[in-house]
């Protein structure tokens, strides 16, 4: 099964079975007047829930209190979160919340409404209402998970000349092979040893490849974060609560991408509610649109969560645009969407395509949002919706020609057709493209048969789509743009 058929597939499990594939989850929260967050609602729409946003905004304030939603179940090895344990008042912090703070946790729940709150509050010096809750497992994992020996004085280091080895704990192989993928090491041992002292116990992460052993005293920090959370989400109870403050901390780009497949995978596979905390564009974009929520400060002090990828796109695109007045900012659905509108552009208007710059949101119902976030921001966006998702350009948002999606407008337009089956192409596209289901694999599948980079066929495609219209044929896009940027020309 691919990563994105397993993302839909969590999804609809989420959607259908909610209880009784992933126990009580947490289906949403209300903080008000915890540790600069106001009042803040948010939705859990997705048993993997990434909570972004720029610093400050309260993301490890929302995962605290998320730790403390639950009471743990009989028999279960710790102790269970209380948000005392993350508020705690003392004369460096007075007052980490307001006298009127609580928390409203909203669950899924085996019943005939298939939903129960309940509400933390506190009351004089203590906090009550956590007898309500429902039980379930729950792990809350911040920066210490994983913290090299040799910065905590460690005894298996300071005291490593009178260590004594006790019993091994070797990692289940299928955990052990999930590390290995992550971090793309061929790893031939991972477990866990006890160590001992005459008056103290540890135990230390050991592992093996190229012949030679070693202990977590030898690893790198993202080596020794990937395996302990692995063996945590693996060893944990079946619909566990998991929380993670920033795992992709000290990985690299690829390995942040194949943990987020992992986190998909293993909610799929043993019915966890994964919550991490995030500034990794390359672990949110492996995630569905569902799975994220952003968190955004106004500038009233108030925080709001936005649901949706868009979000943390466009926060990027500020940053990295700076701002900058004059501009203007189209968005787009994807990469194909982009080439499209600016061949558009090109034909019809350069000198207003040289002022834009284009933002790909990564789903159709997603501009109209994106379009208004950038707004509020000062920033002039329209927004350029596939044909199979029409707009009439009051939101901000009009379609692009035809009524297709438009990697099939543009490979089935008799100037396409004739380009491609033209030297040096030689190809009949209808004959190349009638076995493809999925019109996103059109370009890949015409690339691979030309043998030629899929972004090359994208642009060839889109400049002879283009320069086959007739002049005036895109005005009515183009009119559009510069109504809603203020340029009337």
């Amino acid at each position: 099964m691919s990563h994105d058929d397993r993302v839909r597939k969590l999804g609809t499990k989420f959607a259908k079975a909610c209880y009784p594939a992933f126990g009580p989850v947490l289906l949403g929260m209300r903080v008000q007047g915890f540790r600069g967050v106001p009042d803040l609602t948010l939705e859990f729409k997705s048993p993997v829930t990434a909570i972004s946003g720029l610093n400050g905004t309260g993301k490890s304030t929302v995962a605290q209190l998320a730790a403390a939603a639950f009471r743990q179940p009989s028999g279960h090895p710790w102790n269970r979160y209380y948000v005392a344990y993350f508020f705690p008042v003392s004369v460096a912090d007075p007052e980490p919340f307001t006298a009127g703070a609580q928390v409203q946790y909203l669950y899924a729940a085996d019943s005939g409404s298939g939903v129960q709150q309940v509400t933390v509050t506190r009351a004089a010096k203590e906090w009550s209402g956590y007898k309500r809750q429902p039980e379930r497992a729950t792990y809350y994992r911040g920066f210490t998970q994983f913290i090299p020996k040799v910065e905590k004085r460690d005894l298996s280091i300071y005291g490593g000349s009178s260590l004594e080895l006790g019993k091994a704990n070797p990692l289940d192989p299928a955990a052990a092979s999930h590390v290995g993928r992550i971090l793309s090491v061929p790893y031939e041992h991972l477990g866990f040893t006890e160590v001992l002292t005459t008056q103290k116990t540890a135990t230390l992460a050991m592992a093996g490849r190229g012949g030679r052993r070693y202990s977590e005293n030898h690893m790198g920090t993202g080596e020794g974060r990937v395996l302990y959370m692995v063996n945590t989400m693996e060893t944990a109870p079946p619909k566990s609560l998991i929380i993670l403050e920033e795992p992709e901390t000290s990985l690299h780009g690829d390995a942040q991408v194949r943990l987020a497949k992992y986190f998909i995978e293993v909610a799929l596979r043993r019915g966890h509610q994964i919550v991490i905390t995030t500034h990794s564009s390359a672990i949110l974009g492996q995630l569905g649109r569902d799975s994220v929520v952003y968190l955004r400060r106004t500038p009233t002090g108030d925080v709001t969560a936005t649901h949706g990828l868009s979000t943390y796109q466009i926060d990027s695109h500020l940053q990295r645009e700076g701002r900058t007045p004059g501009g203007i900012t189209v968005c787009v659905e994807d990469e194909f969407a982009r080439h499209l509108a600016t061949e558009i552009f090109r034909t019809a208007d350069p000198d207003l395509l040289a002022g834009c710059s284009f933002l790909t949101i990564g789903g159709g119902q997603e501009i109209p949002k994106a379009v208004m976030l950038l707004r509020d921001a000062k920033v002039r966006a329209v927004g350029l919706s596939d044909g199979d998702m029409p707009h009439d350009g009051t939101d901000g948002v009009r379609t692009l020609p035809g009524t297709e999606p438009p990697e099939k407008e543009v490979f089935a337009h008799p100037a396409v057709k004739s380009h491609f089956a033209d030297a040096p192409y030689l190809i009949d596209l209808d004959e190349v493209l009638a076995g493809v289901a999925d019109h996103h694999d059109y370009a890949k599948t015409v690339a691979s048969h030309l043998m030629l980079d899929e972004i090359a066929v994208v642009s060839v495609a889109c400049r002879t789509y283009a320069s086959a219209h007739q002049q005036g044929d895109f005005d009515a896009i183009v009119d559009f743009v510069r109504k809603e940027v203020g340029d009337r020309r």
